[in-house]
């Protein structure tokens, strides 16, 4: 049996290796390629009108930090049609998929704790032995005085403040090329030029629409804001802390994501009413992709939720006031699109008989088999999800975790964790009956031990 180990684990790291491959993300494909190849395909099939739209979306985020024209009062990011500060080629797509390689000094983020547990991050613009002066990038850039015996912690931040994995809010390769021809004209001609490139508003907003479903140009959106009501903000509840409490955090924690907004405090880039809200997690912006997984009735019950939670109790300022007059502005429509699917795909897929994952065992203490596979050991049609009973072998310290079985309530697992049910910071927990569970340990320790 000892012998057979090393050819088992060769066959699951194929198999996890095939798994990998078929995880790519276009950031990661784009950093596989040399970059003398990116910037000669940029140059050959990019197309810098298509690129300048690509820059234009709002889901890009691209605009809220580098003004391509140089009409911005304050940007977060450098001029991208300065001459005086040229990329190369190469720097240039260096800067897209690799941000935080290289920092220019003015937009090092500065991140400081208060002695009342703030943080605050920005830019900065003035240090001195009586206070530290900032650009707030949670307040759009405001500036920020800060007394230094205020001051518990102070750093400079190694990571830009353009988040990694932004490039894979593009549909395609084409999509970068464009993008990157673009930024190389720009570059060249300056803001003469990128204002001869930009696109208009209809060219924008045609864009946009051509990624949504049909029902979504005929929704009412006012209909949905006069229902709201106690199980509009529950259902609302329910979804923010499975999904978006991860990055955007909670009264109490912050979020994951330094970058996303923190709702209780925090100053809306792409507009604070709820249209804008349900723009937002429609087409998406900057890091944040589109929720497309959410029909209309789902985003509205959100927006509610954390307009009632953090809003108007937290943030005032962010929130914005609802009359006859702003319903009457809304886009018409009759339709409220499809209603949330009660089919719960990720427990009703047949996975085959074994699934690999990282599974909690239930118990008085902490057993996690960080590399389990779950098996099915009854007979039947609907592989691993729809058995009876079950054992659960860990990789990582070879020892048969668990062995468990249906119970009257509840079968299998409880499909918590961000691959099934989009939950964040957890991973799902056996359900049913446990027959018999092994302390997290080496299953092999004893057996070597006493060799």
């Amino acid at each position: 049996m000892i012998r057979r180990v090393p050819y088992i684990a060769a066959v699951l790291l194929f198999l996890f290796g095939l798994r990998l491959a078929s995880a790519q993300t276009l950031e990661s494909e784009l950093q596989s390629k040399p970059l003398a190849e990116l910037v000669e395909k940029s140059k050959r099939l990019g197309d810098p009108t298509r690129g300048a739209l690509v820059y234009h979306l709002p889901q890009m985020a691209c605009r809220q930090c580098h003004e391509p024209a140089g009409d911005a009062a304050f940007a977060l990011g450098p001029s991208l049609t300065d001459r005086s500060a040229q990329a190369s080629d190469e720097r240039l797509i260096e800067s897209i998929l690799w941000p935080s390689k290289s920092i220019r000094q003015e937009f090092e983020t500065l991140s400081i704790r208060t002695t009342e547990g703030e943080i605050v991050s920005g830019l900065l613009v003035e240090r001195t032995q009586a206070e530290t002066v900032l650009r707030d990038i949670a307040k759009g850039g405001a500036i920020r005085r800060i007394p230094a015996e205020e001051i518990e912690e102070w750093k400079i931040r190694d990571t830009s403040l353009m988040p990694n994995g932004q490039i894979n809010a593009l549909k395609d390769v084409q999509q970068f090329y464009d993008l990157v021809r673009y930024l190389m004209e720009i570059r060249d001609g300056g803001p003469d030029r990128a204002r001869q490139l930009k696109p208009s508003e209809s060219a924008i907003a045609d864009s946009m629409a051509s990624s949504i479903p049909e029902y979504e140009k005929v929704l009412d959106h006012a209909g949905f804001i006069r229902a709201w009501d106690r199980d509009s903000y529950v259902r609302g509840e329910s979804i923010y802390k499975r999904v978006c409490g991860n990055c955007h955090g909670t009264l109490d924690q912050p979020g994951s994501l330094p970058t996303s907004l923190r709702f209780a405090e925090g100053q809306f880039k792409n507009g604070s009413d709820p249209h804008s809200m349900y723009r937002t997690l429609t087409y998406g912006f900057g890091q944040m992709v589109a929720q497309s997984w959410m029909v209309p009735s789902q985003k509205y019950d959100v927006i509610y939720y954390i307009r009632e939670h953090y809003l108007s109790r937290h943030n005032p300022s962010q929130f914005a006031r609802i009359d006859d007059e702003y319903l009457a502005r809304l886009p018409k429509g009759s339709s409220r699109g499809p209603e949330p699917s009660k089919i719960e795909a990720w427990s009703s897929m047949d996975y085959g008989p074994s699934l690999a994952h990282t599974f909690e065992v239930p118990g008085a203490h902490k057993n996690f088999a960080y590399k389990g596979i779950a098996v099915r050991l009854d007979g039947g049609v609907g592989g691993v999800a729809r058995g009876r009973h079950w054992m659960l072998f860990d990789t990582d310290t070879l020892r048969m975790a668990a062995a468990w079985s249906a119970s009257a309530e509840a079968s299998f697992i409880d499909w918590r964790g961000i691959q099934f049910n989009g939950e964040h910071g957890i991973h799902p927990t056996l359900a049913g009956e446990v027959g018999f569970r092994t302390p997290q340990a080496p299953g092999w320790a004893e057996w070597f031990f006493r060799r």
